[in-house]
Parts: C-alpha cells; structure tokens; sequence
C-alpha cells in the first residue's frame, strides 16, 4: 500500500491482545480503596444525567469503521482489570530526544496532570538521547523528508528491558515522529498493553511556541493521548457509552471533538483500578484545569463536585 494512502488511526494503534490482568487478587495489595464497589456504582448514578450522547459517527469516524461492544463497570470488574499496587504503583515518563525549554514544560505539566487523574506516584525519568538509536531504527520518510523513530525498537529495546520494578507502566514522549514499520505513514503514538508501555510523539500537536492558544491546545492534546492511553493499560476498552476521554479516534481532528473527562461509567473504572476518593480527585482536577485554562473541563468538574457532594 503507498505510503501516501494510508493514514493511521490516532489512539487506535495497539498491541492489546488480551486485558492485562493484576498478578494479585482485587482486594490483597492494592492501595486501601476509599469507596465499596456498591459506592462506587452509586456514583455512575450521580453523574449519569452529565453524560452527553454520542453524536452519529461521520464518514471516517472511528465508530463508522469499527463495530465495538464497549465496557460497562460491570463488566470491567468482572475481568480481573488490572489496577494500582504497592508493588507497581508508579507510573514513568520517559523522554526521548533534546527537548526545548516550552517542551519540557508541557510534560512536567502532562506529569502533573497523570499524578492526580490516575491518583498514583509519578516520576520523569532522564531524557534519552535519540542519537544513540541505531540507523535501522530510524527512518527519512521518503516522501516528507521527515526523520521518523521505529516504534518497535523503542518499545523492545528500550522501554520493556529497563521497566522498573515498582512501574505500573513507562510511558515515552519524544518529539521526533513515529514510524511503526512498513506500510505505514505515521502515527501520533504506539503502546504494548500487556507490557505495559508506550511511547508518543509531539510532532503533530502543533506548535506549543506560536501563542498562548496553540500552547494550551498542545498541552490538551497530550494529557488527553497519555491519559487515554494509560486508561488502557488499567484494561480499559473503547468507551462506546457517551462522549468520553476514552473514545476510540482515527484523527486527530476527531480527537480534538471529545472531552478528557470521563464518562459516569469509565468514570467508576478509573475510581477502582486506582483507589481514589472520587471528590477528591474531581476536586484536584478542577483546580489543574482552571491553572491551565482549560474552561470546559473545569466547568465539567465543578458540576461533577455538586453531583458528587451530596
């Protein structure tokens, strides 16, 4: 196939064969959970009247070309998901390249953001000089010219040897674009679930150094890809409930349509895999999307804390 007629999926291009499973049972350890899976449904109750419908797929969209089942919380406790322990409770960033100044900051901020929506340790790991990836894992796109890093052998050779101990997963940002092997044009990101990392890039997020907007657009556009992506790795499926973080997507104009707040349903997902206090985190996320100016989510949020609150 030409390169040049082929458009991957954004946020649809995994290695997910099958959930990943904790390696204990749900309640033996774990972070001590604040609410009861009987709480926890009572809050699907609270803010299923937030939940907006899905519109009808356009032509291209990724529910117009994939036919999914979706993943209610009912489901989602029956399969074992795999959630946050002692043993593996922190999540890594791993950067990847020379990273300007304005680059940095925006994932300190993605970091940030992670710690509190998924309620767990987070650290950035040191930055790896791309220069040290082999010529065989790199690329010139032979029609752009653009340089492009082998998702596989970052996956392979460098994240999953080196996966710390106490890792619920590394997670990579570089701002180099991604190739995943032949056949292919690009794509935004690339994860292996069931090893429990992944890495993405920057390149196509627009220019975080044009205006304020384009900063804050860029910014959005990773915390929702890491968060997303990390929601998956808690086994997660597509959210085909309502409009949701967790939509599957085939672009990023598609992407750029759907909140990064959850829905009731994945809402309770996330509550149990990471033992958080649902006002509390609600809370910590209203406050980082007023520091950020996201105005809808924090808007989300302030009616999601009344819901809750009572």
């Amino acid at each position: 196939m030409p390169y040049s007629e082929f458009f991957v999926s954004f946020l649809a291009l995994i290695v997910f064969s099958s959930p990943i499973y904790a390696q204990t049972s749900a309640n033996s350890s774990r972070p001590d959970r604040p609410l009861s899976v009987s709480k926890i449904k009572k809050t699907i109750r609270l803010l299923k009247p937030l939940d907006k419908e899905l519109p009808t797929p356009e032509p291209g969209d990724w529910l117009d070309q994939h036919d999914e089942p979706g993943q209610t919380f009912a489901k989602y406790i029956r399969i074992r998901p795999n959630v946050l322990s002692r043993q593996r409770g922190t999540l890594y960033i791993q950067p990847i390249g020379k990273f300007s100044q304005t680059e940095t900051k925006l994932i300190k901020s993605t970091e940030e953001y992670l710690r509190i929506y998924f309620n767990c340790q987070t650290k950035i790991l040191d930055t790896i000089d791309p220069a040290t990836i082999p010529e065989s894992a790199r690329r010139k796109h032979p029609e752009w010219g653009v340089e492009q890093l082998l998702t596989s052998h970052i996956l392979d050779q460098i994240l999953k040897p080196n996966l710390p101990k106490d890792a619920f997963a590394t997670i990579a940002f570089t701002q180099q674009d991604l190739w995943p092997g032949d056949g292919w044009n690009f794509v935004f990101g690339f994860a292996a679930y069931r090893d429990r990392v992944g890495v993405w890039s920057l390149y196509r997020f627009g220019d975080p150094n044009k205006n304020e907007n384009a900063y804050r657009k860029c910014l959005l556009r990773m915390i929702k890809l890491a968060t997303h992506e990390t929601g998956h790795m808690f086994s997660m499926r597509h959210c085909t409930h309502a409009q949701c973080n967790m939509q599957g997507s085939n672009s990023l104009e598609e992407s750029d349509k759907q909140p990064q707040h959850l829905c009731s349903e994945c809402h309770a997902k996330t509550i149990y895999a990471i033992g958080a206090n649902p006002i509390k985190r609600t809370k910590a996320l209203k406050i980082l999307c007023e520091k950020h100016g996201f105005t809808n989510e924090a808007k989300h949020y302030a009616t999601a804390l009344e819901k809750l609150d009572r």
